[in-house]
């Protein structure tokens, strides 16, 4: 736990920098949803998504002036693993939990996470959960810090749609971790649309850019011998 904690400040330090032309991270594209399962091969281990210590962390900026950068909770979960890989599962998020870091409370935090709510954005009293449900995972050789790379459906404000993300995937001591470099979603494929740049007659100061900056950090434990 102390671990963790100690990683997701490096995180929120380090990594969620932004600059000058944009969120950092790999581009991934989303495509129409794929094939996913939620039968498990009887075969494999069915690790138990920890909410305590698995968060999504979140990213965006405007196109002039204001970035800004919290987390995303997970109501729940479980990874399927069998011979090395992971085979399946899903990890619910939990909308109404999105917090940002970044504003101190009484100057625009409070401001900023309800308005990331509203229906302007993720119509979180609609849609209280997004879900990340898991196709495939293929492993990656040669590329440092990944060793796989995980194929499933990510349904966000009541749209879904696959994509694929790097990740670093291991087992320890009836742990499992699947940790994600930065990467980089367009929020306007699941239609989230508010201050996008493609929207005609939005002032330059006023556009929020499409692109979302997501990094993922879950842990999920072994069911009891």
């Amino acid at each position: 736990m102390k671990y963790f904690q100690q990683l997701t400040l490096v995180v929120a330090l380090a990594l969620f920098t932004f600059s000058c032309g944009g969120v950092e991270g790999e581009a991934v594209t989303s495509d129409e949803a794929v094939a996913t399962s939620s039968d498990s091969d009887p075969l494999a281990i069915v690790y138990a998504v920890d909410p305590s210590t698995t968060q999504v962390l979140w990213m965006g900026n405007k196109l002039i002036g204001a970035s800004h950068q919290g987390t995303i909770g997970v109501q729940t979960g479980n990874i399927q693993f069998l011979d090395g890989n992971i085979t399946g599962g899903e990890i619910v998020l939990d909308m109404a939990s999105l917090t940002n870091q970044d504003l101190e409370p009484g100057n625009g935090k409070e401001k900023l996470e309800g308005h990331l709510k509203s229906d302007d954005f993720f119509s979180v009293e609609t849609y209280p959960t997004a879900t990340f449900s898991i196709a495939k995972a293929e492993p990656v050789t040669g590329q440092e810090g990944i060793t796989h790379r995980i194929t499933g459906n990510l349904t966000l404000k009541g749209q879904t749609r696959s994509v694929t993300i790097p990740a670093k995937v291991s087992v320890e001591n009836n742990v499992l971790t699947a940790s994600s470099p930065q990467f980089v979603i367009d929020r306007t494929e699941w239609g989230v649309q508010y201050g996008s740049g493609s929207i005609a007659g939005i002032a330059q100061d006023n556009i929020i850019k499409d692109e979302v900056g997501l990094q993922l950090n879950v842990q999920a434990i072994a069911p009891a011998n």
